[in-house]
């Protein structure tokens, strides 16, 4: 009990730690007189509704790939936006999303029969027809497409007796090819586009494209007739990007390269196949029922700390998983932060001493950003972020409403030289705090509480 103790007075000096020493006290501070208050910033996610597949979006060694994600990543970038993905499998489920106005943009991978009337079309980036998809050598006798679909109404005229349509309501492309390797009865076939078709048959090469059929669709992203403004940054961005090599860059990476393409779809490094996430993901399992957190949040922190790398070493001196500096390491009772027995229990320990920290957040989410970005710059500095939100009337229990707006502020001189712990890189931090909490959303949504105990993927990765 007494080195229990000990360990948590050792934790609880860490709301201390901060990256410059303090140079007031309290008392001392003069009141604020830096200009008018940062105006309040509701969101500034780029809300994108996109479909996993192994070509468009899916979650490889633990980091988000895609043909589809790498483009929207690349455009919310260039937006200074970050990108939030809303994960749909099926296109009713994406219109649903566009007519609600949770999702400002859709991302559909292959092209629409019926295309969405709250939306507008932005310039096509491909084009691709209808093609059959059967196992070797057999002959298609049903075939399987999706009711409503440009591939159910090119079948319709191509399959005649012995052949016989099979149509199916609602899900993707890609669910629909997956359902080959499910039921390979002979006569079995789908009909898909052309680019995911093309590509499954690179990735399970038991499989081949028999035939063509109909008029080559556009491929193309679709934006909230609301969204005007985004829908005319997309279109320069594809304006753009067509002047260059990052299409076919992308093109060659997720639907040409055969050995890239097959790699990926193994359990082992294909994380959202194998329902986990890590070689460590029972150590972190672990740690989260011991001490009461989402062990997919803590997974989230370790990839953005470290890539999964154990023996990570940072300029500063942070090492291990978790980035863990010496005299925090010191201060969790770690010997060794190379050492992931002792680094994930300690991490998870600190982010629940962080959450505490943080009980009166107005919700969650904004508990969850306060924690992940003291984690990333220390307690002290957010605790002089919520102070700033006092004096400019904003609120210190909101992250969108408050310290995500003062924390960047502490790297300016004239709110450093007000704060108690000085000036602070709050930039960082807060983006920081965006992006785990981004990819902790991702992993959530692809690979969900109630599939992680029945984990089929082998031990090591």
């Amino acid at each position: 009990m007494a080195g229990a103790a000990a360990a948590t007075t050792s934790i609880a000096l860490l709301a201390n730690v901060a990256c410059f020493q303090p140079r007031h006290t309290p008392a001392e501070l003069p009141a604020v007189e830096a200009g008018p208050a940062p105006q309040p910033q509701k969101d500034n996610a780029l809300r994108v509704a996109i479909t996993p597949s192994l070509t468009d979006y899916f979650v490889y060694r633990g980091r988000p790939r895609g043909f589809e994600y790498d483009l929207a990543a690349r455009f919310a970038r260039i937006l200074d936006r970050r990108l939030a993905l809303v994960i749909i499998t099926n296109h009713q489920g994406a219109r649903a999303q566009l007519q609600a106005g949770t999702v400002d943009l859709w991302i559909p991978g292959e092209p629409l029969n019926n295309p969405p009337a709250d939306a507008e079309a932005i310039t096509p980036y491909a084009h691709t027809d209808t093609v059959v998809v059967a196992a070797k050598g057999d002959r298609p006798l049903l075939v399987a497409s999706r009711s409503g679909s440009p591939a159910s109404a090119d079948l319709t005229r191509w399959c005649t007796p012995p052949c016989t349509q099979s149509p199916r309501p609602g899900g993707n492309d890609w669910s629909l090819l997956t359902s080959l390797l499910k039921d390979a009865a002979p006569g079995r076939a789908v009909a898909v586009n052309r680019r995911h078709g093309h590509a499954f048959t690179l990735i399970h090469t038991n499989f081949e494209v028999v035939h063509g059929m109909g008029v080559a669709r556009p491929v193309r992203w679709w934006v909230r007739k609301q969204r005007g403004d985004l829908a005319e940054a997309a279109r320069n961005y594809f304006a753009q990007s067509a002047k260059g090599r990052y299409r076919a860059a992308l093109t060659a990476r997720y639907f040409d390269n055969p050995f890239q393409m097959r790699m990926r779809s193994r359990p082992w490094v294909r994380s959202d196949l194998a329902k986990r996430i890590s070689r460590w993901d029972d150590a972190l399992k672990s740690a989260g029922r011991r001490y009461g957190l989402d062990w997919r949040l803590l997974a989230a922190v370790m990839m953005i700390e470290s890539a999964q790398n154990p023996t990570a070493t940072s300029q500063a001196g942070a090492r291990g998983l978790f980035q863990l500096m010496p005299k925090t390491a010191k201060a969790l009772g770690v010997d060794d932060p190379n050492n992931p027995d002792q680094a994930i229990p300690a991490a998870a320990a600190y982010l629940r001493f962080l959450q505490r920290r943080f009980a009166a957040a107005s919700t969650p989410y904004d508990q969850r950003m306060m924690t992940l970005a003291a984690y990333n710059v220390g307690v002290a500095h957010i605790d002089d972020a919520r102070s700033l939100t006092d004096q400019l009337s904003l609120d210190r229990n909101s992250w969108d409403d408050g310290v995500s707006l003062t924390l960047p502020l502490l790297a300016r001189p004239a709110f450093a030289k007000q704060a108690s712990h000085g000036r602070c890189q709050g930039v960082v931090a807060t983006r920081y705090a965006e992006q785990v909490s981004d990819l902790y959303e991702q992993y959530s949504q692809l690979l969900p509480e109630v599939l992680m105990d029945r984990d089929g993927g082998p031990e090591t990765p």
